[in-house]
């Protein structure tokens, strides 16, 4: 199992760096090796790989690029509210329901 993640995280990982969309791989992967886990939980560690991979790329861009922190910093705000309604959002699904969607 973990061996099938490992590989299920760098080729999301890669298709990440390329062009995004790895968590089309990395989540079905999650909820394919651990069908005991909740739903919430495979969709939340999927949203952190891809929060370190975000974080790297913006620290490397912001070393180049300055961006404005009035505008920033509105943005960080209305996506850290955004994550909270959709991890509520995600965790108020049946299981039943919610897995043949993300699959």
């Amino acid at each position: 199992t973990i061996a099938l993640l490992a590989v299920a995280a760098f080729a999301a990982g890669w298709l990440d760096a390329i062009g995004g969309g790895g968590g089309l791989i990395q989540l079905p992967a999650l909820l394919i090796a651990l069908p005991a886990e909740s739903t919430a939980i495979a969709i939340g560690t999927n949203k952190i790989s891809s929060l370190i991979g975000t974080s790297a790329s913006a620290i490397a861009y912001s070393k180049k690029v300055k961006p404005p922190l009035i505008t920033v910093a509105p943005k960080m705000i209305e996506a850290f509210v955004g994550s909270v309604f959709g991890s509520k959002v995600a965790d108020s699904i049946k299981p039943e329901v919610f897995r043949p969607v993300i699959l």
